[in-house]
């Protein structure tokens, strides 16, 4: 029993997804290697973060459809939970944070020289 992250999903390889899929189904792992061939169990929670297969999430499709090219429906059917992150597109609020963002790492850089010196 343990806990399997893996981000960027949907840069795996379809081999590696077959693996993956048994893992989820089957509860076990298959190997061969030097001539050994065996099946181990696999008791696991499975975490994953995927991109859309066309870049964006577009609202009109379903969640398979959006993730047509990165995960088969059967794979997707082996998860207990699917959660949807959306950024929605603001300039105007992307501009914000950015300033934020630099502005607090620009004060707290100079903070730290002068209290270095």
């Amino acid at each position: 029993r343990g806990i399997c992250c893996i981000d960027e999903f949907d840069k795996m390889d379809e081999k590696a997804r077959a693996i993956l899929h048994e893992a989820m189904e089957q509860q076990t792992v298959s190997i061969a290697k030097a001539g050994i061939v065996c099946t181990l169990p696999a008791r696991t929670t499975v975490v994953t973060a995927a991109n859309p297969g066309k870049g964006s999430w577009d609202m009109s499709l379903s969640f398979a459809q959006n993730l047509k090219g990165v995960m088969s429906e059967a794979l997707l059917s082996r998860f207990d939970v699917v959660f949807l992150m959306r950024d929605a597109c603001s300039a105007r609020e992307d501009l914000a944070l950015s300033r934020h963002i630099v502005q607090r790492r620009l004060s707290s850089s100079w903070g730290a020289d002068t209290r270095g010196a």
